[in-house]
């Protein structure tokens, strides 16, 4: 966690003309070093199948560049414009909205369709604006007029307003320019450890499986449930719950074991030294939420599904990292085990 006072220290302080800028240089994250336990294959041992281990070294993601401007102006300053053209009309014909001196955030122009984004993009901008501008302590996110649902309901648990339109807005404009993904990472425990939301649960289990429905699910789950209720793990849905639900669960829990996906983005809200067990197809790996388990001091370790004849074509020599990104896939019992041991889970 990076305390207020170094916060306030690693900011610039720029005049330009009528609008003010803020550098910031986001702390370093340490990731430790870490194992992931591959299906048994016969890439290691020609006359039978065996599981690979993978060994992860440590790495340390240095802090990276993030600039802040605020402005007097209207939205359509930013230069930036739906690709419908029928938007593009109505804009032009249908006066601002003037929000006078409040602060705003253009968010209509970037995926509300997706949890990870609206939590660890939109509402950790919003949240490094309050907790970094002493005199900032509501920011309004504009959405498109048709936002999605979940976008609504993600803001709303998290007590920030939002304005559903497709015109442009005036009032005090708040732009980012971030020069790599993940930028405010290193912020998370800063940001979520102790953040309030509406509808938070206390009493959830500390062992959780994150299952999932359709794509990128498991095609073995029944066998990896049953695994894991041995050890006392509880599983979830979680397209099947309330979003407060599955941060409360997220927040609360001592052990994660989960397909890659959205849903663990909410780990950002556990302050717990959380211990995760991430799966993934063998045909898309990320280090994404290493890096977030890393930025909350928390221990994790992979376990990758059956290779399938298709991976090394798709993705080493036709370079289509995403061919595979929902596909569903198979994880090997024995992996899941070691993935356990190396995380001193024992059997409940």
């Amino acid at each position: 966690m990076l305390a207020a006072s170094r916060i306030s220290e690693s900011l610039q302080h720029t005049s330009i003309t009528s609008e003010q800028v803020k550098t910031l240089i986001s702390p370093p994250i340490y990731v430790a070093s870490a194992p992931m336990f591959v299906y048994p294959s016969r890439l290691i041992s020609a006359w039978e199948p065996r599981t690979i281990q993978v060994d992860l070294p440590k790495e340390t993601k240095q802090g990276v560049e993030v600039k802040v401007a605020i402005r007097r102006g209207s939205t359509q300053s930013l230069g930036i414009d739906s690709r419908n053209i029928l938007k593009q009309f109505y804009k032009q014909f249908t006066a601002p909205i003037d929000l006078g001196e409040e602060y705003i955030h253009d968010y209509r122009y970037e995926t509300d369709g997706n949890i990870a984004h609206l939590l660890t993009i939109a509402a950790a901008r919003v949240l490094f604006i309050q907790k970094t501008f002493p005199n900032i302590d509501r920011v309004t996110v504009v959405l498109r007029e048709n936002a999605s649902t979940m976008a609504k309901k993600v803001f709303g648990l998290l007590g920030i307003p939002v304005l559903c339109t497709d015109r442009d807005v005036k009032g005090n404009l708040v732009t980012f320019k971030e020069t790599t993904s993940g930028s405010l990472e290193g912020f998370y425990t800063e940001f979520f450890g102790n953040l309030a939301f509406d509808g938070y649960i206390q009493d959830t289990p500390e062992r959780v499986f994150i299952s999932r429905k359709g794509k990128r699910s498991l095609i073995n789950e029944v066998d990896v449930e049953a695994v894991l209720k041995e050890y006392g793990f509880v599983k979830y849905y979680y397209e099947d719950i309330p979003i407060s639900q599955q941060w409360s669960i997220s927040r609360n829990a001592k052990v994660i074991v989960a397909m890659h996906g959205a849903a663990l983005a909410s780990l950002a809200f556990n302050p717990n030294h959380v211990k995760v067990l991430e799966f993934f197809h063998p045909g898309y790996v990320v280090d994404m939420y290493r890096n977030t388990v890393g930025a909350i001091d928390g221990t994790w370790c992979g376990a990758i599904g059956r290779i399938e004849p298709d991976v090394i074509k798709y993705l080493d020599y036709k370079k289509q990292a995403r061919h595979f990104a929902l596909s569903r896939t198979q994880i090997d019992l024995d992996c899941l085990r070691m993935g356990l041991e190396h995380l001193g889970i024992e059997k409940s």
